[in-house]
């Protein structure tokens, strides 16, 4: 298929996407038709082109102060034996970066107090001086993500967005090489106890898990107390406009990733008159609540579909699935394999194009053909797979969703708490609606302030119902595993200024990570010249390029 946009005719492959209409708030919900289900169509019905018009005109006029300002960073070259540390950490070695630590105060209520440092990192912009806009800063969200670890996807963007801007990203406080950061007794709370074979009792499941993170996060909590209390999407904020004035922009802009498209919508709330332009990419939703995440548990039966259907391995899938609910594959090492060795590649790989030299798309390939041969095959194939199967990206990861920087970050931000036993009335829907993975990935968000309960939060601002109008775009995916396309629409609707492109397809993360002209082009065109599409785009599905 032809990589281009369609205004209006994915709208088929869009309205495949379901979620039953009462999960979501009344304003979000689509209405009947399928033309609704394009987030260009279920926008409210506001006379916004007035100040549309002036946001844009901002955003077009550049906001790049030069860089003189007081505050500025200490760049110097990566290569300096001081930040070696920083590489280990987070496992990149940053050829042709600047690297600076950003001192900020851990308290902003008492600037002269305790203080953290950020590892922030810079690509000088490749243009001329002509080209230069300033700086595009990017969060990658997690929360718990690191910036300095994942700086590599600037590589991904197109060549005009590099000429014209430097490229900042950074290690959130708590997060990777900044200092202090999360640690301790408690901080890494492993994968939840499954049943290897038979039926699942998902309610002793939880059972289980509610006492396991309560536990834990406790003793995380007790060991970092001020950084967790000081270390919420807020103060992210906070920390992102001192790191805007250091590089002596006057205006930011923006590029958030997953939960970076809250910090982003945190920011534009709380300095409206500051944003001179923001890509929202695989969108959280920013009227949401702790219970409402618990939505996205069944994102990755959407993903994960998508990533069987589009390889022609859903019979293989499903073959493979029947016979490990009843018995492991042996491998060497009196190890075995099990579903959840499948399910949780699966549930961390399909949301992932290999345009950054991880496998994602072809790893899970692997591991359900793999698996098929080892069950299947014949005996040379059953005895290459079970070798091929002890490889450890083809196993269950040792951590699971819930506590560490996840739940320091998600219990800061949302107030609302959800009881034990109103997770298990969730979990029953959630399982009914995600019978692939959302038992697993439930009774982590469902349990994520479990052992929080002496926290102080510090919530993100609810945005009024529409607004600011700041400039930008929202894309997303319409099968995203991790934020499901409603949050994207509900994002959509908050900021009726900006415009939305959705992308057929079931991967998180759209700018440079899906390779795709329709979406690149549009994004590079407004954070060049300022200038958005005359409507919202819809475009087609396109294969994940090969892995360089």
């Amino acid at each position: 298929m032809a990589d281009g946009c369609w205004p209006q005719a994915a709208a088929t492959e869009l309205c495949r996407w379901q979620q039953p209409a009462s999960d979501w708030p009344t304003y979000a919900r689509a209405a009947a038709t399928c033309q609704t289900c394009v987030m260009s169509v279920v926008r409210p019905r506001l006379h916004v082109q007035l100040i549309f018009t002036i946001a844009i005109a901002a955003a077009a006029t550049g906001a790049y102060a030069g860089p003189s300002s007081a505050a500025a960073l200490n760049w110097q070259s990566c290569s300096k034996p001081q930040f070696d540390r920083w590489k280990k950490v987070d496992g990149w070695a940053l050829p042709g970066f600047d690297c600076a630590s950003f001192t900020r105060p851990l308290d902003r209520r008492h600037p002269s107090g305790k203080q953290v440092k950020l590892a922030v990192v810079k690509l000088p912009a490749n243009g001329t001086p002509a080209q230069r806009k300033g700086t595009l800063f990017m969060n990658p969200g997690g929360p718990g993500q690191t910036g300095v670890g994942l700086s590599e996807m600037v590589f991904l963007l197109p060549p005009e967005v590099r000429a014209a801007y430097d490229f900042v990203s950074y290690d959130p406080r708590g997060i990777g090489a900044s200092t202090p950061a999360l640690s301790g007794r408690g901080c890494n709370i492993p994968k939840p106890t499954r049943p290897v074979t038979g039926s699942v009792d998902w309610s002793k499941v939880l059972a289980a898990r509610q006492k396991q993170v309560s536990d834990y996060n406790s003793l995380c909590f007790k060991a970092n107390r001020a950084l967790v209390e000081n270390g919420g999407s807020v103060d992210g904020a906070y920390d992102l406009d001192a790191m805007r004035a250091a590089v002596g922009d006057s205006k930011i802009t923006y590029w958030g990733i997953s939960y970076g498209t809250l910090l982003g919508s945190t920011y534009a709330q709380l300095f409206p008159n500051r944003v001179r332009g923001m890509v929202f990419d695989g969108n959280m939703d920013p009227q949401g609540t702790l219970y409402g995440i618990s939505a996205g548990s069944v994102a990755p039966d959407h993903s994960i579909g998508f990533f069987l259907e589009a390889n022609g391995l859903r019979s293989k899938f499903n073959q493979v699935i029947a016979q490990l609910n009843k018995r492991t594959i042996p491998l060497a090492g009196n190890k075995r394999y099990t579903r959840w060795d499948l399910l949780d590649v699966l549930n961390d790989d399909v949301d992932f194009y290999p345009v950054t030299g991880d496998q994602s798309w072809a790893q899970s390939k692997q591991a359900v053909t793999y698996s098929w041969n080892a069950l299947f095959g014949s005996n040379s194939e059953k005895a290459a797979a079970r070798k091929a199967l002890t490889a450890p990206d083809l196993r269950s990861p040792t951590t699971g969703t819930a506590g560490s920087h996840w739940s320091a970050v998600v219990c800061q931000d949302y107030a609302d708490r959800i009881s034990n036993s109103r997770q298990q009335d969730r979990l029953r829907w959630i399982t009914k609606e995600g019978p692939i993975y959302g038992g697993s990935l439930g009774v982590d968000y469902l349990t994520t302030c479990n052992g929080y309960s002496g926290a102080r939060p510090s919530p993100i601002p609810r945005p009024k119902r529409f607004g600011p109008p700041i400039a930008g775009i929202i894309s997303n995916t319409t099968r995203d595993g991790e934020t499901p396309y409603q949050w994207a629409v509900n994002m959509a609707r908050t900021y009726p200024t900006m415009r939305a492109i959705t992308l057929v397809g079931g991967i998180h993360g759209t700018f440079g990570l899906s390779q795709s002209t329709c979406v690149d082009t549009p994004i590079a065109n407004f954070l060049v010249t300022g200038s958005l599409p005359a409507v919202d785009l819809a475009c087609p599905f396109s294969p994940p390029p090969t892995a360089p």
